[in-house]
């Protein structure tokens, strides 16, 4: 566990390209989600320990942000990859997709997902052979983390 806050710390120092977009407003916390949408089994372990163990680059896009997030260290993206919590997406049948992120190994993608992030849709929905497969629910501080980017772009934003 300490391990784990370690790295989410460590995930918010990473480098990120922003700009400002005050009519954006931070996502509220969670609420609990009621399936009323598509629901999808977890993504193996053995898939989250090959990119544990051999991802070289991640790279997330928001719709409707001005900022993408690149991480390029292990630790940096071994943080994100906490953030990937053990239990199946919970997804309400109105949730959409904020962006989408990518992990590579030497340069080719092995695993991308939908990143939801709104309340009561707080989830990654991974693809496999280019459709939605796989989905799990976004742990407490991967929340707590994009909600502090949410929250900086909208502070660079009013400065």
């Amino acid at each position: 566990m300490i391990l784990r806050i370690g790295l989410a710390l460590l995930l918010t120092s990473f480098l990120c390209t922003c700009a400002p977009s005050p009519k954006e407003e931070a996502a509220p916390p969670p609420a609990p989600a009621v399936a009323d949408g598509p629901s999808y089994p977890s993504i193996s372990l053995d898939r989250l320990e090959y990119l544990w163990n051999n991802a070289t680059y991640m790279d997330a896009t928001f719709y409707h942000l001005p900022i993408s997030i690149n991480q390029s260290t292990l630790n940096q993206i071994r943080s994100t990859i906490q953030s990937i919590g053990e239990s199946p997406a919970q997804l309400k049948a109105n949730c959409k997709p904020a962006g989408h992120i990518w992990f590579q190994v030497d340069g080719k993608n092995v695993e991308e997902a939908d990143i939801y992030f709104e309340a009561g849709c707080t989830s990654y929905v991974w693809y496999e052979d280019g459709k939605p497969a796989y989905g799990n629910e976004m742990t407490l501080e991967g929340v707590k983390f994009y909600n502090n980017i949410i929250q900086s772009v909208q502070q660079q934003g009013q400065q």
